[in-house]
């Protein structure tokens, strides 16, 4: 128990290293017309959160939780240091010293999440979603710092507004390639954006430049393959989500499949809407890996006995699984999307990504609320 205190000791006080070093950035914006101290104000909010809750944990196994700023040279200086670095700076030093701190976090949370620290499960899965949110801070950070040297680099383009919109209200709205990061934590696969174009003109010749470019463009083919599996994978869960609902045991399972197959449909819809702003005609190709879900959805339905909640329990793998596969497919679309400059069909892609986090989050809820014990308090087959 001592070490676990430890390792939340030390999140705590680089989460408040963290929370400082964003509010000395937004000091040295205070003429920011461009929404970066918005972006900044949210962030250090994030950890302000994850202060509360890791502190909540120290208390409750009779801890003494941190309550301010490392003091150490270790890992958690990084943040402590780059507040020293930022005064000075213009904003495209300001959010590379920023990243360097996210970099710092992220290393943090992947030593504290290793097997070794002997962690609870409440304890790991807390800590799983702070590392997920700080992930995603980082890649935003990361967005914004090269968006700034794109605009800086262009000496032919006048100064103009970055668009934070989407990140002032909603960080998740942006996503980076998917990533691995192994066991030494050193493999990290990010896309580099194209800047949005800041008049229609700008982005009526790119779309022009890429149109022409489509034919012999590697990426751009990966791009409509992965976008007609998708649509061949969506179609099929229209047709299954029905089955789903009708062989679930509980009423809130039911709805929830229900519920999604709405979704499911508006998704198919939206992808056939991407292929006309491609201007492709609409297609789709088989997607083996959701064909093998949908399998194991049938399989799990024939070898349980209907009416009982292991049946839900086996649903709920099958339709996370779909999800997950889901979720990972439309988080490396909107990436390519923005890479080849392809804005509306990002945002089209981070809407549906939306409701597939939703619906995952869903079946969460209704396995750790009532399918998981309910199963677990049913006596095996003879």
């Amino acid at each position: 128990m001592e070490n676990t205190l430890d390792v939340i000791n030390n999140l705590i006080k680089l989460n408040y290293d963290r929370v400082a070093g964003f509010e000395k950035a937004s000091s040295d914006l205070e003429e920011d017309s461009r929404g970066i101290v918005a972006v900044f104000n949210k962030l250090a909010g994030e950890s302000r959160e994850y202060i509360a809750d890791l502190t909540a944990v120290s208390e409750q196994y009779g801890g003494e939780p941190a309550d301010s700023t490392s003091t150490s040279g270790d890992l958690h200086r990084a943040w402590i240091d780059i507040k020293s670095t930022i005064t000075g700076g213009g904003l495209g030093a300001i959010l590379a010293e920023c990243e360097r701190g996210e970099d710092a976090i992220k290393a943090a949370y992947r030593e504290a999440l290793k097997p070794g620290n002997e962690l609870n499960y409440e304890i790991t899965e807390m800590l799983q979603r702070q590392q997920q949110g700080i992930s995603e801070s980082h890649d935003l950070i990361k967005s914004l710092r090269d968006q700034v040297n794109a605009e800086e680099n262009d000496t032919e383009v006048e100064d103009g507004p970055i668009d934070v919109g989407d990140y002032q209200t909603e960080k998740d709205q942006f996503v980076a390639q998917p990533s691995y990061e192994g066991a030494a934590g050193e493999y990290e696969n990010e896309a580099t954006l194209v800047p949005e174009p800041e008049s229609i003109e700008q982005e009526e010749a790119w779309q022009e430049q890429q149109a022409d470019a489509s034919g012999n463009n590697k990426l751009m083919e990966f791009f409509v393959d992965e976008l007609k599996d998708l649509l061949w994978a969506e179609r099929e869960l229209v047709e299954t989500l029905p089955d789903l609902a009708e062989a679930a045991t509980s009423e809130e399972l039911r709805n929830a499949f229900e519920m999604h197959l709405a979704e499911t449909e508006t998704h198919v819809s939206r992808l056939e809407q991407v292929f006309g702003i491609l201007g492709l005609e609409v297609d789709s190709r088989k997607c083996d890996a959701m064909a093998g879900i949908i399998d194991e959805g049938d399989e799990i339905i024939s070898a349980t006995e209907d009416g009982t909640a292991q049946r839900d329990v086996g649903l709920i793998f099958a339709g996370q699984k779909a999800e997950h596969y889901e979720i990972a497919s439309y988080g490396g679309m909107i990436a390519l999307a923005r890479t080849l400059g392809y804005y509306e069909v990002a945002e089209l892609f981070a809407t549906t990504l939306d409701e597939e986090k939703t619906a995952d989050a869903k079946l969460t809820e209704i396995a750790e609320n009532q399918a998981n014990y309910a199963a677990s308090t049913e006596p095996a087959e003879d």
